[in-house]
């Protein structure tokens, strides 16, 4: 197995793991759940070896509504080249013929040479099918024919995105709305196949990019192309919203198990953070993930202020945002880099772009650069003073050297080692659900295989999907008196001395909360009802090795509403 390009040297002993080097890659063969450490830091490393490249950077426009030509130029300046946006039907075809001839649809004739942009075509017409979304033969035909004329009057226009959000209910309307999510993958196929009929007939060279999803709904994917729906697009695109950028190469993973998307070039066409105080470190940590997942194109959203609440690149004063400025950066030293996963460990994220950049974050820990590597923060300023990793803002190392890494106190983390297949990444903990006393096993579920359930991969009870369990939420089901629950079992890999964090937050349309119980070696270490948020620590606890330290978290009284966030955390006593 080759080396990774990154290989921290760690202070003192590595206390998560015991027998570890990250530099000679040795590892110790200590019980660590179900299976070994050997195998469980095989499959880390293994995750090493998976290479990719940084994607093309966009950003989400709205010229197609409001020509801006100083915000235009701001953009320019600040390095974007690559745009969506929209030029609407609606306002180009007048009886049966086009014209382009309007600020707002005119816009794309002023990108220029260095420019590019994609076109999403999702409106209706008022001169078809009631200006709802297109269903009938001919409104479906005038739809694949405005997107032929648009793009043989813009050259500069590349791709062209089928929908928005068509596996959601708000950007579509009429009969394909009302006939529900059953028949929905039925209706975007004819919308699909019309558009790349009509497109490819008009300039072959222009992709087209189907999909047009809201998060990462494996089973809605799953029908459509059961349909057919590969013939017709040339890339998926989709907006992983309801992704954390830590789970995004393990859902990609799931959703490449699809027949026809095995290979099949992904772009996000939208991603955004409505914080202004963490929005950088959102743009940093998801292109990290995204150039190892295979996404050729990442497009921040939005470009400018659009009123809605998510952070843009460029503020209402022309000037770059903190985030637009991590953009800037990103552009400089990663994009179309080749990038390799360099994570030391499960709790500690880390990219490494050709030829001596890193992006590092994960659990809290002390990081010390080496003599010839400079820390920039994701804006691109130098940082100075002591750096600690956080899980939120990652710090950009650039030059030659390897840095020094404090030592790993996190023995486990549910976050962090939450796993869709053991052999990928290895899961800190058994997950299971104990349904009146009876073990069975949870089970793979592809996400938005039907209305009310969750748009992401998540693990299941076994044919009862209403018990579930995501990377940060759970839903126990059940009554008190017949409880279903949601286990996770840690077991000791060594006598260690250990501290347990347990935080729960039921949602607030939970009818009367969950229940937590903790146990060690079926000892109960602490019972509670937990109605708001809480969070739960131990005393440090000496455990012996294969001790197995339970988290048991069931319904109240009724289960109704008992969607809660969760997270649980083991680490070596200090």
């Amino acid at each position: 197995m080759p080396r990774t390009p990154f290989q921290p040297r760690v202070r003192g002993t590595a206390p998560a793991f015991g027998n570890l080097t990250f530099g000679a890659r040795t590892f110790g063969a200590l019980a660590f759940g179900a299976l070994t450490l050997g195998f469980a830091l095989t499959a880390t490393a293994a995750q090493a070896d998976i290479a990719g490249r940084g994607p093309t950077l966009g950003a989400a426009s709205n010229f197609g509504q409001h020509w801006q030509p100083k915000m235009m130029d701001a953009a320019k300046a600040l390095g974007v080249r690559n745009f969506r946006d929209a030029v609407y039907w609606s306002e180009v075809e007048k009886g049966g013929k086009f014209a382009f001839d309007t600020p707002d649809t005119g816009w794309p004739g002023h990108l220029g040479p260095d420019a590019a942009t994609s076109l999403t075509f999702n409106n209706g017409h008022p001169g078809y099918d009631d200006g709802k979304t297109p269903y009938t033969p001919g409104a479906l035909a005038a739809f694949g024919h405005d997107a032929a004329e648009t793009v043989l009057h813009f050259p500069r226009v590349t791709a062209v995105e089928v929908g928005n959000e068509m596996n959601a209910a708000n950007f579509v309307s009429g009969k394909v709305k009302d006939d529900g999510l059953e028949k929905r993958p039925e209706h975007y196929l004819a919308l699909l196949k019309a558009t790349y009929t009509a497109v490819k007939a008009a300039r072959p060279e222009v992709a087209v990019l189907g999909g047009a999803l809201h998060s990462i709904p494996v089973g809605y994917v799953r029908k459509l192309f059961a349909l057919g729906a590969a013939k017709y697009m040339d890339a998926l695109a989709f907006h992983p919203y309801t992704t954390a950028p830590e789970q995004l190469a393990r859902q990609i993973a799931v959703l490449r198990g699809v027949p026809g998307l095995e290979t099949m070039p992904l772009e996000a066409t939208e991603f955004g953070d409505p914080n202004p105080d963490t929005a950088a470190g959102t743009l940093l940590r998801y292109y990290c993930q995204m150039s190892l997942s295979g996404v050729s194109r990442a497009v921040w959203y939005p470009l400018n202020p659009r009123g809605d609440g998510l952070t843009p690149l460029i503020g209402p004063d022309l000037k770059p945002t903190a985030v637009g400025e991590t953009y800037a950066t990103i552009a400089r030293l990663m994009e179309h880099r080749a990038a390799t996963d360099a994570s030391p460990d499960p709790f500690t994220y880390a990219c490494h772009f050709d030829p001596d950049t890193l992006v590092i974050w994960g659990a809290p820990r002390s990081l010390t650069p080496a003599a010839g590597q400079t820390a920039l923060g994701p804006g691109g300023r130098k940082l100075l003073g002591p750096i600690r990793l956080s899980r939120d803002t990652p710090v950009i190392l650039t030059g030659p050297g390897t840095p020094d890494l404090g030592p790993q106190m996190v023995l486990a983390d549910s976050f962090d080692q939450f796993s869709y297949s053991r052999g990928r990444v290895h899961d800190g903990f058994d997950r299971y659900v104990l349904d009146r006393g009876r073990r069975v096993p949870l089970v793979l579920m592809p996400g938005q295989d039907k209305s009310g359930r969750p748009w992401t991969p998540y693990l299941a009870e076994k044919d009862n999907p209403d018990v579930r369990l995501q990377p940060d939420t759970l839903l126990p089901g059940g009554t008190a008196a017949r409880p279903i629950e949601i286990v996770q079992d840690w077991r000791a890999p060594s006598k260690m001395k250990v501290v347990a964090e347990v935080s729960l937050m039921p949602a607030a349309r939970s009818a009367d909360g969950v229940t937590l119980r903790v146990a060690l070696n079926g000892k109960t270490l602490t019972r509670s009802d937990v109605n708001t948020p809480e969070k739960w620590q131990s005393a440090p606890l000496s455990v012996a090795p294969g001790a197995v330290l339970s988290i048991v978290v069931g319904p109240g009284k009724t289960a109704k509403g008992d969607v809660t966030h969760y997270r649980i955390t083991i680490r070596r006593a200090e």
